[in-house]
């Protein structure tokens, strides 16, 4: 049985890794916002590396997000898609 590993970051994201290749990050109410069976991040000091830079890596998802949605999916008259 894989030990678990967990860390909670004063940005309010805890990471969990578990089993052989499970990641969980849950927000400060404890709700799951990212969850992979298919990790690279296996040591404590990685978890701790992710969960810091968390929300960085979701405001630059979500400016991709809003990215494709303003510029091509509210424009399917575009070709270039």
């Amino acid at each position: 049985m894989s030990k678990v590993k967990k860390y909670t970051s004063s940005n309010g994201y805890t990471g969990v890794l578990y089993g052989k290749s499970s990641l969980s990050i849950k927000d400060k109410d404890g709700r799951e916002i990212l969850h992979t069976g298919f990790r690279n991040i296996n040591t404590y000091d990685e978890l701790v590396e992710c969960v810091e830079t968390f929300p960085q890596f979701i405001e630059l998802l979500s400016g991709k997000v809003k990215y494709i949605r303003d510029d091509f999916l509210n424009h399917p008259e575009d070709d270039d898609f």
